[in-house]
């Protein structure tokens, strides 16, 4: 044929060059040899469009002859990556689906009649082996991935997975009937039917353990998508580390540096409510306070924690802090002024008498743990000892693109020492602040309501 072709193209008279136009009554049709041999012409779109994938511009892959799933991230590539198999997956479902289908058909004869789909030990490959296509990142920091497989290489590894799980099916199934069969044999095969069952009990046994065996597996790995989801969704917040302080109780988090230091003054009354002084190595933390009372220093407590448990858990990560606090009243002969600070040093002998005889003392263990909950971007915190019993939380109204630069604080407190009890005398007591981080790590300054009377300006200095 292609011979014969040839000569008719040598055969065909030459066209008149004079004429600067197709003369269809000279000429005759136009003919196009992809389309005589039967070959499908293909696009000429180019696969760039100034440097930029086309799959990137237009968000999908035209044609008819592939699955695809493209992902987009804002955030990192890994997000972008698994956005794509989440599209992926959704492209083939109902395909994989369909196949499955179909090779039950074609095998009922040789299946139970209740045989169905969901019978099937394992035809979830809408994933298995399925690997990243292309990845772009645009000039405007969004990521791009691409999953693209041709259809007819994608029908043939999910129909071989199929096929091969139908015939053990099949097989399990012949197992069963010829141990049936088996049980009515001649009573002079008795012994070989015996042998014969329970070689067939075996297998089952062993097919069972295998079908828990996968379906543990599928369950696990659907749980590990479940996990890599969350962490990708609230990647922003999971790599926040609450802060070592809430209102006034500490969290179960060491500070990053190796001081710090707070004052709390009220801007109503121009008084100091409560300086304090710490210091942090490895896991350990060591603080003083001084509390006061329109700046008159009258409590007083020494402090030192161990973060027994750093931040553990891939989604809610927890963390646990043990320590010990000895705490102290002073009546009135012992006051000095807070906003003095070289008087802290140097206090006469009453003074420090005062202090150090107070009879409203004490000194307890104390516990404190801390746990993030990504779903509300929020750390909830839970404190312990003799005086009180403290739960409050940390809400970062802006984890993407503010990180913990503010942060609303939420604190309820049930305080049984009538000593550290407010004014008023109420047990429980309820206090709010908004944080603001203007130096992460050096300079943060709280505005919070507290003891249900005062707001308070409370700035926190690290070094």
């Amino acid at each position: 044929m292609i011979l014969a072709f040839t000569q008719l193209i040598q055969a065909s008279p030459s066209p008149d060059t004079t004429k600067t136009k197709f003369d269809r009554a000279i000429h005759g049709r136009p003919f196009d040899l992809d389309e005589m041999l039967g070959t499908p012409v293909k696009s000429a779109l180019p696969n760039l469009v100034n440097g930029v994938p086309r799959w990137v511009l237009e968000d999908e892959i035209r044609g008819d002859a592939v699955y695809y799933g493209i992902g987009k991230s804002t955030k990192s590539i890994d997000e972008a990556d698994n956005d794509a198999r989440l599209r992926f997956s959704q492209f083939v479902e109902v395909s994989v689906k369909s196949i499955a289908t179909q090779q039950i058909e074609e095998n009922k004869d040789r299946l139970v009649e209740n045989y169905s789909y969901e019978s099937l030990v394992s035809t979830n490959m809408k994933l298995r082996s399925v690997k990243i296509s292309e990845r772009y990142m645009t000039s405007d920091s969004i990521y791009h991935s691409l999953i693209k497989y041709g259809k007819s290489e994608y029908h043939k590894l999910v129909t071989d997975e199929i096929k091969i799980s139908l015939e053990t099916d099949i097989r399990k199934q012949e197992l069963a009937h010829q141990a049936t069969e088996a049980l009515h044999a001649d009573s002079l095969r008795h012994k070989l039917t015996m042998d014969s069952l329970a070689l067939g009990r075996k297998q089952a046994v062993i097919d069972s353990l295998d079908h828990i065996l996968k379906m543990e597996e599928s369950r696990i790995r659907q749980e590990q998508e479940r996990i890599d989801l969350i962490k990708s969704r609230f990647a922003a917040f999971l790599k926040l580390k609450p802060r070592f302080l809430m209102i006034d109780v500490p969290s179960a988090s060491t500070p990053r540096t190796w001081i710090h230091s707070s004052g709390r003054w009220d801007p109503n009354t121009g008084h100091m409510r409560q300086v304090k002084l710490g210091t942090s190595l490895w896991l350990f933390t060591a603080e003083a306070g001084i509390w006061g009372v329109e700046s008159l220093a009258n409590q007083a407590d020494l402090s030192i924690k161990l973060e027994v448990l750093p931040p553990s858990g891939d989604i809610y990560p927890v963390q646990l802090a043990l320590g010990y606090i000895k705490y102290v009243t002073a009546t009135e002969g012992g006051y000095f002024d807070l906003r003095k600070p070289g008087d802290y040093g140097s206090l006469s002998p009453l003074q420090t008498a005062e202090w150090r005889d107070s009879p409203i003392q004490g000194t307890s263990f104390f516990a404190v743990g801390t746990v993030g909950v990504p779903t509300i971007n929020s750390h909830i915190n839970i404190y312990l000892d003799n005086r009180m019993v403290s739960l409050g939380s940390i809400w970062y109204p802006f984890p993407r693109n503010m990180g913990d630069a503010i942060s609303i604080i939420n604190q309820i407190d049930y305080i049984k020492d009538e000593s550290y009890q407010n004014r008023f005398g109420d047990p429980l007591q309820w206090q709010i602040g908004l944080r603001l981080i203007a130096i992460s790590d050096r300079f943060a300054t709280m505005v919070s309501y507290e003891d249900h009377e005062a707001w308070m300006l409370n700035f926190e200095f690290q070094y």
